[in-house]
């Protein structure tokens, strides 16, 4: 047993049984903007899974470097009150998930917000960062300009990523496309030091999703289009499309600015839909 998570896991422990795939190695740094999604884009990103077979999980995998995750992406023990709003579009949906933390400056901010793909939209999962790092209940999380999917160094499921290559826009998407490239979300070293996604922002990691924007001065989206693959084998398409209101998103893609003060960030507005 870990000693970081002893107090709060006694009495809960289950076993970690390995069976999830692997994505083998770790993801490379940054580089320009945020970018690490592999297959050699922009930005790094290490060997990920290829399209072939799909691959589903029922039991939970140890997380590498539990404790130094634990540590140095100030995993909370609260759960937090951010909100997801859901709203049908199509065979999919618009979700507005509320990742403010508690603020951009805080020190001490609140646990991601995490949650599940269904058919009836994102739904919340009300539970904490420390829980949430042995819980296969949750698909994806958003903390500030963090997104993490539960895999890896985020959580003991084996949900995956995958950047859809090339130009593809979201509604150009309605099938998998073949020869994927997926990751799972590893973003520390073998020795276990953080690897960043290359914005120059501070505990700002390389996970599988983190090229959904860049960094001239904000946070840009990049308009990538992610095929996700869930736990059981299931698949959808995503492109995270806000971080800001729309007034201050729509200045940071044009002007590589936003407003200081009542921007909206961390408000995230995400399309997404089943495969």
């Amino acid at each position: 047993m870990k000693i970081a998570r002893f107090a709060w896991f006694l009495g809960a422990a289950v076993p970690l049984l390995f069976a999830c795939g692997d994505d083998g190695a770790a993801p490379g740094g940054g580089g320009t903007g945020a970018g690490s999604d592999g297959g050699g884009e922009t930005g790094g990103g290490g060997a990920g899974e290829g399209g072939g077979a799909v691959e589903s999980c029922t039991m939970p995998t140890a997380v590498p470097c539990e404790d130094d995750v634990i540590l140095q992406m100030n995993l909370q023990t609260d759960v937090t009150n951010g909100a997801i709003v859901n709203t049908p579009e199509g065979a999919g949906f618009h979700s507005t998930i509320d990742a403010t933390a508690g603020g951009a400056f805080s020190a001490d901010p609140e646990s991601y917000t995490y949650a599940r793909f269904t058919d009836a939209g994102l739904e919340k999962v009300d539970i904490s960062d420390q829980d949430a790092i042995g819980s296969m209940d949750w698909d994806i999380a958003f903390r500030r300009y963090v997104v993490r999917i539960n895999s890896g160094h985020s959580g003991p499921s084996c949900v995956s990523a995958a950047r859809v290559p090339g130009a593809a826009t979201y509604d150009d998407v309605t099938s998998v496309p073949a020869e994927l490239t997926y990751r799972t979300d590893k973003y520390f070293t073998d020795t276990c030091d953080l690897i960043p996604d290359g914005t120059g922002l501070d505990d700002s990691p390389a996970t599988a999703l983190s090229s959904y924007w860049t960094y001239p001065g904000c946070v840009q989206m990049s308009g990538n289009v992610y095929v996700v693959r869930l736990a059981t084998g299931r698949q959808l398409k995503l492109t995270v499309t806000h971080y800001y209101n729309e007034a201050s998103q729509a200045e940071c893609q044009t002007a590589g600015t936003v407003p200081m003060g009542s921007n909206g960030s961390a408000n995230f507005q995400v399309r997404w839909s089943f495969l």
